[in-house]
């Protein structure tokens, strides 16, 4: 992606029904809670629907070859772990998943799966799904950067710098040592101080990560 195109790689966000995250959202994680126990298949069908309309919005695109990768998030999990059983995610969540990145990957792009939280229990799923890129990779929920290059040395591994201690409360110092895969661990927020952003900023320009 670097030789296309830079220091810039312009990537895409497709608007439409909002994903498994938006769901549990919109009823509220409780209640949603009680509809997979209760009414499991309507569940499934309303995540595969939500999928095919989201697939037809890629197939149907007509994005500039400089978008190189597609955004498709959904934070499903806490710190500790998922939100829902493993076994939900590889029924009801990932093969529509899976046509997504193939539905991408067949436009000759990428595919960024965005989710906060430690994704260990099904990243060999999300990997053999199509995902290239991961983010924001949070290692203060047990996502080991050098452990993930490790076991998939080809993924791209966007984040690492934690957003929840080492951004708002560590010392310029200690961020500009934590700088060599460049991205906060998720959204920057109100706590972190402007020098310690421009410590992360300062670095990446002094070394040309």
């Amino acid at each position: 992606m670097h030789t296309q195109s830079g220091d810039i790689v312009r990537g895409y966000h497709f608007a439409g029904p909002p994903r498994l995250d938006g769901i549990f959202t919109e009823v509220g994680l409780q209640a949603f809670s009680y509809y997979l126990a209760d009414a499991p298949k309507i569940v499934h069908r309303q995540i595969q629907h939500r999928f095919e309309k989201i697939v037809q919005a890629v197939e149907h695109s007509d994005l500039p070859e400089s978008v190189l990768w597609i955004n498709e998030s959904c934070d499903i999990s806490y710190k500790t772990g998922l939100l829902f059983s493993p076994t939900f995610f590889r029924k009801s969540f990932l093969p529509g998943y899976r046509r997504l990145c193939d539905a991408v990957h067949r436009q000759g792009r990428k595919v960024l799966f965005h989710s906060d939280g430690n994704l260990w229990e099904i990243l060999d799923d999300l990997v053999a799904a199509g995902i290239d890129l991961l983010y924001p990779v949070e290692p203060l929920a047990g996502m080991d950067p050098y452990e993930l290059r490790r076991r998939y040395p080809q993924l791209i591994l966007c984040g690492t710098i934690d957003v929840s201690q080492l951004l708002p409360f560590g010392s310029p110092q200690e961020i500009r040592d934590q700088v060599v895969l460049v991205g906060s661990s998720t959204e920057l927020h109100a706590s972190v101080p402007l020098e310690n952003y421009l410590a992360l900023h300062e670095t990446v320009l002094d070394y040309r990560y």
